[in-house]
């Protein structure tokens, strides 16, 4: 190992061991940074020392975390002596905003609709006030707790390890969405080495006996000196738990089915042979959820059965998609044209940044960064690449 990492290794355990833990944010921040850094490199902005990333992927990240805890029917504490909303204690700083988001919710769909509410920027109209207090609340305790106090116990100094653009201090009005907290949210920092130290390694230290288990194990603590009993396996069933997005995979079959319904046949995205039967038409994912999580459009295609049985969670090497190149790029200019919004809007995200440009050129950009996360994906977290 770069002698740069191990150091930086070496400190980041010590700094989780070692550094007072009187809510949980500093898991969530470590966790939320790991997950950025691993899905979201197209976003870095390298100065002398340091990376930056948008400020506005954690507070998505953090909402995401901390909804299936609020959500709980029994009361999970996140601050030590936090007790139940209709009791007197200190609490969450954004607990009453996301109990709200929740409460609406759960009679609307619960995680999943609200996740693809806010990816699609549609988020109902009487919740943007409760959402943007809920934003800028998150991002107050990020900034303000774990982002100024990570590392004092070894370094004795704030910002010892991550830091944040003041210049960004003003949330605009606007449709709340990924792209507009990309955008708008601001941007924080962190040293080189431990950018690259989570991007080689970070799936280990998120894992059991770690970062997230330790989050659980904090959790249970504080929730006994509270007299409630919850399990650390219940609370690590709720750390892992994400939206549900399996009906956008829906919605793109039923869009590829339609093609294949008005045509003689339509490509298969890795043999180019001709899919000619509604029952051999798959759809299969650029990158494999099971290591990317995203059901995005982008990242649905239209594949031949017995080519996606060869395939199953296989990367598919750089190679294999610029040889692919212009199916590709075929399918998301016909998804573009019909689902224009959401997909230009979730290819931004995920693929692009915030820039604005032509059409032409942000396919193109989208696709050098797409061959760029399949090449991380083998070369850095060591999966199989795969080439029919």
């Amino acid at each position: 190992m770069d002698p740069h990492l191990l150091e930086e290794y070496r400190t980041l355990n010590t700094i989780i061991e070692q550094d007072k833990a009187v809510t949980s944010f500093k898991y969530a921040l470590l966790r939320g940074t790991i997950e950025i850094c691993q899905q979201y490199s197209h976003l870095a902005e390298h100065n002398e020392e340091r990376v930056w990333y948008p400020l506005g992927l954690l507070i998505e990240r953090w909402i995401l975390y901390y909804y299936p805890i609020f959500e709980n029917e029994r009361f999970i504490p996140q601050l030590n002596g936090e007790k139940n909303l209709n009791e007197p204690s200190k609490k969450v700083l954004f607990r009453r905003e996301l109990s709200e988001i929740i409460g609406y919710y759960r009679l609307n769909g619960g995680l999943s609709v609200f996740y693809t509410d806010y990816r699609r920027g549609t988020i109902p109209e009487n919740l943007n006030k409760t959402m943007r207090d809920l934003i800028k609340k998150v991002r107050i305790a990020i900034i303000e707790g774990p982002i100024q106090h990570l590392g004092y116990s070894y370094h004795g100094d704030y910002y010892a390890v991550f830091d944040w653009d003041r210049s960004h201090l003003h949330i605009p009005k606007g449709q709340i969405s990924s792209e507009y907290l990309i955008k708008h949210g601001g941007k924080f920092s962190l040293h080189r080495d431990l950018s690259s130290l989570f991007q080689y390694f970070g799936s280990f230290i998120i894992g059991e006996g770690t970062l997230v288990s330790k989050w659980a194990e904090f959790t249970v603590n504080i929730s006994k000196a509270q007299g409630h009993h919850v399990t650390k396996e219940k609370i690590l069933e709720l750390l892992s738990r994400s939206p549900d997005t399996e009906r956008q995979v829906q919605e793109a079959s039923r869009f590829y089915h339609h093609l294949l319904a008005e045509s003689k046949g339509i490509s298969c995205i890795w043999s180019n042979t001709l899919i000619r039967s509604h029952q051999h038409l798959h759809i299969d994912h650029l990158l494999p959820f099971s290591y990317w999580k995203n059901n995005d459009f982008w990242n649905l295609m239209p594949t031949l059965d017995s080519v996606n049985a060869q395939k199953r969670d296989a990367i598919p090497s750089p190679s294999l998609l610029k040889k692919r190149e212009d199916t590709i790029l075929h399918y998301w200019q016909l998804l573009s044209t019909s689902y224009q919004d959401t997909f230009q809007r979730e290819i931004t995200s995920a693929l692009i940044g915030t820039h604005t440009r032509n059409e032409k050129e942000m396919m193109e950009i989208a696709f050098q960064n797409l061959i760029e996360k399949s090449r991380y994906l083998i070369d850095v977290r060591g999966y199989a690449a795969w080439n029919p």
